[in-house]
């Protein structure tokens, strides 16, 4: 992969037959499936021509911190790799600010059918393999658990923003439509 990867587990506490308290580790299933946007998917990015990806990649070499070759990052989906590739269309996607976020994966109760009404309180343990080093860019990384609204994830204040101004600039359209039909003299219609 050419990012880092998360592990996300609940840790709960269960008393074995000897009496001591023993952490049971249950995996927190993810899919990487349906994170990037539609308009990116097949649009902006596509693949190379070609028979397969493997001779289109012929004489390429991976960057330095992916573990994998492009046609190799979904072993189990060959129509998800390469610049098709979901976590690679999200990782590629410029962002509007400097402090972002970008999903990294879904949790979806069907793959967790443990968890009916989803994530419940408790400890979690979270596994990191740090593939993407930015240290050298002064930056850092966050692993954050949000739920997304229609506007997308934690701040409607960007969607509220954009309504408003869009509702505005209709008004403000709407008066200008208004005044000009107002000041055109009237046309009179040609009669012989």
């Amino acid at each position: 992969m050419f990012n880092d990867t998360y592990e996300l587990y609940l840790v709960s506490e269960v008393v074995d037959k000897e009496g001591t308290t023993v952490d049971r580790n249950m995996k927190i299933n993810f899919t990487r499936k349906g994170i990037a946007w539609e308009s990116d998917h097949g649009t902006k990015f596509q693949n190379p021509a070609g028979e397969d990806l493997v001779s289109a990649f012929n004489g390429t070499i991976k960057p330095p911190s992916w573990s994998k070759a492009p046609f190799e990052l979904d072993p189990d989906d060959p129509l998800n790799n390469a610049f098709l590739n979901e976590p690679f269309i999200v990782w590629m996607r410029v962002a509007a600010f400097p402090t972002f976020r970008k999903p990294y994966a879904r949790i979806e109760m069907p793959l967790n059918p443990e968890l009916k009404n989803g994530l419940p309180a408790g400890k979690y343990r979270l596994r990191i393999d740090y593939r993407y080093p930015v240290l050298y860019y002064r930056s850092k990384k966050f692993f954050v658990l949000s739920t997304t609204s229609i506007f997308g994830s934690r701040n409607l204040m960007l969607g509220v923003i954009y309504i408003v101004m869009g509702f505005l600039l209709l008004l403000l359209a709407s008066a200008f439509a208004f005044i000009a039909r107002k000041e055109r003299p009237c046309m009179v219609p040609y009669t012989r």
